[in-house]
């Protein structure tokens, strides 16, 4: 129970002395001048919402001329039996800094700083065995005043100070008492009625007394990275203390809370949520932190409890939750509140942009409570390590978190060997990865043997093949999360290389059923497999399994078009030429954009003119005309409708429509014109397509290069045209002198006969004749450019 203060002293014959605002050197360049000599010493810091300073002199103090004043104007004092007591309102992270004044005879200035500044001395604390005990200790101690706590009610044990620059920088707990911040002196907030602080030559001792034991639990030293992280803005006070030291505190907290009224107890809770994540338990530090919310609805004001809840529910696995609290305006933009959102972001799969802060905010992450560093060290470092290929100095940052973490851990472990492989130490990062899929934490085991297999794959120690088999025996190393996802993600496109679409349909399909949560991630993975399986699978297969897929067939698009083209295939090779037409009927197209429902009926239509229906092309390609289509998908459809029209009983009309084409339409027109036997005219549109589609010498000609020419050939020899003959020779016979038409357009762009010197030619010639219909097999008929 707090302790029963007395009241104040009478004033009866003490003057109250003014309090006179001056000119200083300070950063504020203002600074109040309290009428408090050598002999009075001071101590200052800040609970909740407002700056705090104590002088050990019962004084009453006029403040009438600060009435009005924009930065002191609010400041209370309070008088008690051997205190005096001034309080500002003032926001995180201000402070009231005290300190000698030379000038005026070494009275105490203090004024106001949005920012303390990093104490000249800082307190250092010292246990005791016999009898237990805690020194801090400094220079020129004053003495120790007992108030009550503003936030809790709890006694505070406030240590004053004669002499400036000395402050306690970083909270530290235990299970009876806070020993809290300072910007000048000792703080301690008692949670043990028989604690008791003593002034001494060089120090002050914190004991129990009345037989009581002070109970420290653990080493009081300070970290490395304290120095640097009481230099940074800090919103939550997380109590560094074992176990035990948490569990009493948090039983203290529990019974105060029940006692306390309603509209009481937010405080208290923010401090048990705080108690809790120390602990590692951030369910119940969220739920905790929600139920103050729930009773007093002034608490989501509260910086301190709003980052704590976002904390929790980020600790927790739940990012969609905790962003609403660390994404709050109403947190102060300090270093914590950065390190916090940056910790979010890596959550969230941004370690590019959480990498850098996480960087800079280190010290802040190595001062947490071992349990809290458990949780957060791990994904800070994977996410430094991510974001290390544009920024190498990255690495030191993770090496850093990793030295001087507070606790060892598989995941830490882990993101050691994470580190090896990132600064190219192979050899150690395996031997690592190796060691821990031999251990038992579940989660390190399954990590550690995927990034082995994506090591050793890397580096050659394993094939494609190999991989996968290692992927799939450890694919039930981890089940029910987002890892396993991944892991079946991978897999199923290691499958894939290695030509097995079809088992990574499968093993996608059975993802999708166990991780409905996770369907848009896996759907789209999903129709790319089962494209994928189609196109490798024989017919029959390929077409149960579109049958067994039905929703999964894209319906819109480049993949839609794509997936009914390659259905419409396999189904042509089954001889169900009737079931691949339905499947592209206009009806099955309708709800596709005008490009593919154009490519569609360009397809449906030149199936019709393999099956002798030109009526049926002609009705498939004007049910899916449109405008703005592609330049060659316009010149497909013109094609397919010249054809159409060819076969039909209209050549002329074909043959007009494939001319309007240019360049496009002459291979085309050139089939046509070969049909009517007008050899002449042929020729002329197959060279244009020839001039067109031919590359420049002396690049090597394509089999269907090689095939236009010898048909360009055969059409000039038909028409007698020897002009075009000998420039073809001339042109492309050096191109042309080898491959399985070569002796044939050899032979067709041969020079005439004209006397007794080429009779040899003539006779080989004739010999060449008697194989010339086998070799002019594949100039028939050319079949269509365009299917």
């Amino acid at each position: 129970m707090p302790p029963h203060f007395l009241p104040a002293p009478p004033t009866v014959g003490r003057e109250a002395r003014p309090v006179r605002i001056v000119a200083d050197p300070a950063p504020s360049g203002r600074a109040l001048l309290l009428p408090f000599g050598p002999e009075v010493g001071a101590a200052a810091f800040r609970r909740g919402d407002a700056a705090v300073v104590v002088f050990d002199a019962a004084q009453p103090l006029d403040l009438g001329t600060l009435v009005g004043d924009p930065v002191f104007g609010a400041i209370e004092a309070r008088i008690t039996a051997d205190a005096t007591v001034l309080r500002l309102p003032l926001a995180a992270p201000g402070h009231l800094v005290p300190r000698r004044s030379a000038d005026h005879g070494q009275a105490w200035l203090v004024e106001m700083r949005q920012e303390a500044a990093p104490p000249a001395r800082p307190l250092a604390t010292e246990p005791e065995a016999e009898p237990p005990r805690l020194a801090v200790r400094a220079s020129q101690p004053g003495r120790s005043i007992v108030l009550a706590d503003p936030l809790t009610g709890a006694p505070l044990l406030v240590g004053t100070l004669r002499e400036d620059g000395q402050a306690m920088a970083l909270s530290r707990r235990g299970a009876q008492f806070d020993l809290l911040p300072s910007v000048l002196g000792v703080v301690v907030l008692a949670r043990s009625d028989a604690l008791v602080l003593r002034a001494g030559l060089d120090r002050f001792t914190l004991s129990a007394a009345g037989g009581a034991e002070l109970v420290l639990g653990e080493a009081w030293d300070a970290p490395a990275a304290a120095a640097e992280a009481a230099t940074m803005g800090r919103v939550l006070d997380l109590p560094v203390a074992p176990a035990e030291a948490l569990l009493e505190r948090l039983r203290h907290l529990q019974g105060a809370i029940a006692a306390a009224a309603p509209l009481a107890r937010a405080p208290l809770r923010r401090e048990a949520t705080e108690a809790l994540l120390a602990l590692g338990l951030a369910q119940e530090a969220q739920a905790m932190s929600a139920l103050a919310f729930q009773e007093d609805p002034r608490a989501v004001d509260d910086p301190r409890l709003l980052l704590a809840h976002g904390a929790a529910a980020l600790l927790a696995g739940r990012p969609a939750e905790a962003a609403s609290a660390i994404e709050d305006r109403r947190l102060p933009e300090v270093e914590e509140t950065e390190l916090w959102r940056a910790v979010l972001a890596a959550a969230r799969g941004a370690p590019e942009a959480a990498a850098p802060v996480l960087a800079g905010t280190a010290p802040l992450l190595l001062v947490y409570p071992g349990a809290v560093q458990a949780r957060l060290l791990p994904s800070a470092v994977e996410a430094l390590i991510g974001a290390a290929g544009q920024r190498p100095t990255l690495l030191g940052a993770a090496r850093r978190l990793l030295e001087e973490a507070a606790v060892e851990t598989p995941l830490l472990a882990l993101a050691q060997a994470r580190l090896a492989e990132a600064e190219g130490r192979t050899g150690e990062a395996l031997a690592a990865y190796d060691a821990l899929a031999r251990g038992r934490d579940r989660l390190a085991r399954a990590r550690a043997i995927h990034r082995a297999v994506e090591l050793r794959l890397a580096t050659g120690a394993l094939d494609p093949p190999g991989a996968a088999a290692a992927l799939e025996a450890a694919l039930f190393a981890w089940r029910g999360d987002a890892i396993e996802v991944g892991a079946r993600l991978r897999l199923a496109a290691l499958k894939r290389e290695i030509g097995d679409a079809e088992g990574a349909f499968a093993l996608l399909r059975e993802a999708e059923a166990q991780h409905p949560d996770h369907a848009g991630t896996l759907r789209p993975r999903l129709r790319e497999a089962l494209l994928a399986a189609m196109a490798q699978a024989p017919p029959l297969r390929a077409v149960a399994l579109a049958d067994a897929s039905q929703d999964l067939l894209p319906e819109a698009g480049e993949a839609g078009v794509a997936a009914l083209m390659l259905l419409a295939d396999r189904l042509i090779a089954l001889d169900l030429s009737d079931r691949a037409a339905r499947l592209l009927g206009v009806t099955a197209v309708r709800s596709l954009e005008s490009p593919a429902r154009a490519a569609l009926g360009a397809r449906l239509a030149a199936l019709r003119l393999d099956e002798g229906d030109f009526a049926g092309a002609l009705l498939a390609l004007g049910a899916t005309a449109a405008v703005g289509l592609p330049q060659s998908l316009t010149a497909e459809r013109e094609v397919l409708r010249a054809r159409a029209l060819a076969r039909g009983g209209d050549p002329q009309a074909a043959a007009a429509a494939l001319r309007r084409l240019g360049a496009a339409g002459a291979e085309a027109l050139a089939e046509l014109l070969a049909e009517a036997r007008d050899w002449p005219g042929a020729a002329a549109a197959l060279a244009v397509h020839v001039e067109n589609a031919l590359p420049a010498p002396p690049a090597p000609l394509s089999p269907e290069h090689r095939r236009a020419l010898a048909r360009l050939a055969a059409f000039a020899a038909l028409a007698g045209d020897e002009a075009r003959l000998a420039a073809l020779r001339a042109a492309h016979g050096p191109r042309m002198r080898n491959g399985p038409l070569g002796e044939a357009f050899a032979l067709l762009t041969a020079a005439p006969v004209r006397g007794l010197d080429d009779l040899p030619r003539l006779q080989r010639e004739l010999e060449a004749i008697r194989t010339l219909t086998s070799r002019l097999e594949p100039l028939r008929t050319g079949g269509p450019v365009t299917r």
